[in-house]
């Protein structure tokens, strides 16, 4: 399958018991089919954390992005919630959802000033996001 940003070839990547299409090594989006937000946990977007956080090319988030599952069909653009704060583009037809890197972080941003219940997958997303900022940037060093 082709990144629905870059073009590049998306590459399955393990996470938590999941198996999702990631654009690792280009611009660090991920694609979710359908299936896959709804079992999103925790312990798979703190794995995928990393990815989001280091892309390696830059991409016009205006341009517009074909699904890498149905053929010839544009992703619509939508607002993740009513807050209008991060855009996420999600396919018509098949439900999947792609993430531009970055969009992890300013999701779990935008869940924690929030008043509205988010859905499940963000929900995890966010509960990772703070199990990683809890880790230490290097491991400790002993007294010596």
């Amino acid at each position: 399958m082709k990144c629905p940003a870059c073009k590049s070839n998306l590459r399955e990547k393990g996470a938590g018991g999941m198996t999702l299409d990631v654009c690792y090594g280009g611009c660090g989006g991920i694609w979710f089919d359908k299936s896959e937000l709804a079992s999103v946990s925790a312990r798979a977007a703190t794995t995928l954390h990393t990815i989001w956080q280091v892309p390696v090319s830059n991409v016009k988030l205006t341009d517009p992005r074909m699904c890498p599952r149905c053929p010839n069909q544009i992703l619509d653009r939508k607002w993740f919630s009513p807050l209008e704060k991060v855009e996420i583009d999600e396919c018509p037809k098949c439900g999947g959802i792609w993430l531009d890197a970055g969009e992890f972080s300013r999701i779990y941003d935008e869940i924690q000033g929030a008043k509205v219940a988010p859905p499940g997958w963000a929900t995890a997303m966010a509960e990772a996001a703070a199990l990683v900022a809890a880790k230490p940037s290097r491991p400790p060093t002993s007294p010596g």
